[in-house]
């Protein structure tokens, strides 16, 4: 396959695009909030495509996976799976056949960007919406995204902690708790980056101002977090996925903090140092 317009493309694939600007309630706010167009990408998570996209990924993850909340939600109340055999098809391609993908994404970066100038509005790119791919070592002519794009903010979360390691300047990364990874959870907060942590509390509900010693901060006023201030925990409120079994089961599980852990509260150790 050869990539020559995007009109083309979606003929090709039976595609209606690729990613999307503010498609989300959440990156909307990014708009609302910060006057800031972010292009966004969501593949088919974990290995539901047939190739694995979130390698660290747990099974209390993979079930909680926000790819059946929002309008995927709704669609399968609906018994519909439009936007799932679509994520499927997204994720095949880039897969399969990588050149073609990538060169139809630097084309709809390029409108994207073009309509952040147009809105007077800055520009952001977070592309692992429901994945976790090491976009770093995904090149086009030996370029990676962040390369072809180097004035461009790009933002993820991510469980895989070597990302951390040679990451490029202009990409944003926010370690992601899984409730079994808080050693790594500890040596990021370290490095000076911070952790995401979702708390079991309604949507409405005040969240925790610390967290073993480090501060919260609300990680649902906006999705971007490239702006937040670093070494903090972002806290994120548990959201509702389309399987009500599965939405208690995860909403009790380690992936998520419950109210009662014993280490909300716990404030920063003052040293004699900052007392004078």
């Amino acid at each position: 396959m050869i990539f020559t317009t995007i009109g083309t493309a979606k003929k090709e694939t039976g595609l209606s695009y690729l990613g999307t600007v503010n498609q989300s309630s959440k990156l909307l706010k990014n708009f609302k909030v910060n006057n800031v167009l972010t292009y966004s990408l969501y593949l088919s998570p974990a290995h539901t495509s047939g190739y694995e996209v979130c390698p660290e990924s747990t099974p209390e993850c993979r079930m909680g996976c926000l790819n059946t909340s929002g309008l995927a939600k709704v669609e399968l109340h609906a018994n519909k799976t439009t936007i799932k055999d679509a994520r499927i098809t997204k994720t095949r391609l880039l897969i399969e056949h990588q050149e073609y993908f990538m060169n139809w994404l630097i084309a709809e970066i390029k409108s994207a960007k073009l309509k952040a100038i147009k809105l007077n509005a800055d520009f952001s790119i977070r592309l692992n919406c429901t994945s976790d791919i090491h976009w770093a070592n995904t090149l086009l002519n030996g370029q990676n995204i962040f390369e072809i794009f180097p004035d461009v903010t790009f933002y993820d979360y991510t469980k895989i902690f070597s990302k951390f390691t040679n990451k490029p300047s202009n990409y944003d990364l926010t370690f992601s708790y899984s409730g079994h990874n808080y050693s790594n959870c500890l040596r990021v907060l370290d490095m000076g980056y911070n952790v995401a942590m979702v708390f079991n509390i309604n949507k409405k509900d005040k969240l925790p101002e610390y967290f073993d010693g480090f501060e919260v901060i609300d990680g649902d006023i906006s999705d971007l977090r490239s702006i937040d201030k670093k070494k903090v925990i972002v806290g994120l409120r548990w959201k509702i996925i389309a399987n009500k079994a599965h939405n208690e089961i995860i909403k009790r599980s380690d992936f998520v903090i419950q109210m009662n852990d014993k280490r909300i509260g716990i404030k920063p150790k003052i040293t004699e140092y900052e007392l004078v």
